[in-house]
């Protein structure tokens, strides 16, 4: 990992790592893709049995993936968490999806998270879910996805990418629910700042259901929302 101060910035990459990778793999001169995942890629499981080179090789390629989403690179959180799931029994279209980020890797290996401390801007918190399209799971259960990050003086600071373990009866639960989850590390934030002498009366949380937005805002609990696990409502 590489830190550089310049002009007031910090610039924070993995460049040399990541060409590294893509020369191990044999994608340093692929053709760029323009999203992590193709649009609309709904992984599945594979019902036979890989064998022991292609799972070694999956695995290799994942923890080098999971090494970059970890560190620097916010924008693999969602893909590389959908196929991590297939770690211990990949397809070759599995593996085939992993050399599809590498693909969209190379188009982007100079990229750099640039934290201008001159901005004045502030934390900002970004959170969304998809509702019931993960088919992934061996029990057939549709669950959610969610996902938010954290964004300090215009670069990300923490991002965070999961299958939620409720069944969600509706969009508006999902969103919720990951609301709430969110609110866990944002109170955490304004405790670190506050002992940095730093302290933040209140931090925004951005979502875009309006259902979610009204529960969280409204102090008495709703029909929709009664059925839900008491922690969720930590919102």
């Amino acid at each position: 990992m590489r830190i550089e101060y310049r002009g007031g910035k910090t610039y924070l990459d993995q460049v040399p790592y990541l060409e590294k990778i893509l020369k191990r793999f044999g994608m340093a001169d692929a053709k760029a893709a323009q999203t992590p995942l193709p649009t609309g890629y709904k992984p599945e499981l594979f019902d036979g049995t890989a064998t022991a080179a292609l799972q070694s090789q999956y695995q290799s390629v994942i923890g080098s993936l999971l090494y970059l989403r970890l560190r620097t690179h916010p924008n693999l959180a969602f893909a590389v968490t959908q196929i991590v799931k297939f770690t211990h029994n990949p397809s070759e279209e599995h593996l085939l999806k992993t050399r599809h980020i590498l693909c969209y890797l190379a188009g982007m290996c100079k990229y750099t998270l640039v934290y201008d401390g001159r901005s004045d801007a502030g934390l900002y918190i970004y959170c969304d879910s998809s509702y019931g399209d993960d088919r992934s799971d061996a029990d057939c259960r549709c669950q959610s996805m969610q996902g938010y990050f954290f964004s300090l003086v215009n670069a990300s600071v923490k991002w965070h990418s999961k299958m939620q373990t409720l069944i969600s009866m509706s969009s508006t639960v999902a969103e919720y629910i990951a609301l709430s989850d969110c609110a866990h590390d944002c109170a955490w934030y304004k405790i670190l700042f506050s002992e940095l002498g730093k302290p933040m009366p209140y931090i925004p949380i951005y979502g875009d259901s309006y259902g979610a937005i009204f529960n969280t805002q409204n102090p008495i609990t709703q029909k929709g929302i009664k059925h839900i696990e008491i922690h969720y409502h930590y919102i």
